[in-house]
């Protein structure tokens, strides 16, 4: 379990996270959304462990993130900013190959790559250079390698999977191609996803809790019923929208 109890960040002399309650379960998607500057992705660089001064305000498995190593939260962790910049003409084997916490045989991390790959069907790009990629073909690399981080070991180990704006590159078909292996690797593995996302309505379709956040504050925190209300969408945002049940239960949210 992932948790934090009253969690304040303040970077540059500025309150950036206030008063902060978060309890992340097992086999979960949680999906942290709001308006730009709300605190989305410093709420999620804080949970796993990229912020210093959150370091001891997060629990993993009971235990304060300052306890464990950078190796020890790489067998538990894997993480994918919202911005990845690659200087070098990295093979996109080799991107998958940076995930791997410690060195296998050969052969073995020749299967390791190519089922990476396959999740997202780009095994077609196994020996091109990742720099001169699409920024959509970068993005699902950049999937497959986070996923195999943390799908690896087959153990009941509880694992978290970090995804910010993680199919902002992507065309429709594959956005959702994404999140069906997100939904099918919570339920295959001991995983808990936390996501930052801007499209509610894929957030309302594939989450199971979700985050809404507005200036530093979480203004609600529940189940995708529960959260997407018109009242507090047009509060939160600032724009008067319309909540709509989709023909197989989920609601969308539609501009009013």
């Amino acid at each position: 379990m992932l948790s934090t109890h009253q969690l304040n960040i303040t970077l540059n002399k500025q309150s950036i996270l206030k008063h902060i309650s978060l309890t992340v379960e097992p086999r979960t998607i949680t999906a942290i959304l709001g308006p730009n500057g709300a605190g989305k992705s410093t709420l999620m660089k804080t949970l796993c462990g990229d912020i210093t001064a959150g370091l001891e305000q997060v629990e993993l498995e009971g235990l304060g993130l300052h306890t464990y190593s950078s190796l020890e939260l790489s067998n538990l962790r894997s993480v994918m900013p919202q911005s990845i910049q690659l200087d070098f003409p990295f093979l996109v084997s080799e991107v998958i190959e940076m995930s791997l916490v410690q060195p296998i045989q050969t052969d073995e991390k020749a299967i390791y790559i190519e089922r990476a790959l396959s999740l997202f069907n780009v095994s077609h790009l196994h020996d091109r250079n990742y720099l001169t990629l699409s920024g959509g073909e970068q993005q699902r690399v950049q999937l497959a390698r986070v996923v195999a981080q943390v799908t690896r070991n087959q153990d009941d180990q509880q694992r978290y999977l970090f995804l910010d704006e993680c199919t902002s590159s992507l065309d429709l078909a594959h956005q959702h191609q994404v999140f069906e292996v997100i939904q099918s690797i919570v339920q295959s593995h001991n995983i808990a996803v936390i996501m930052v996302l801007h499209d509610l309505n894929l957030a309302a379709q594939y989450a199971d809790r979700l985050v809404l956040m507005k200036q530093g504050r979480i203004v609600n925190n529940g189940s995708v019923n529960e959260v997407l209300q018109e009242n507090t969408i047009n509060r939160v945002y600032e724009y008067p929208v319309q909540i709509m049940p989709h023909p197989k239960g989920w609601p969308m949210v539609i501009p009013a």
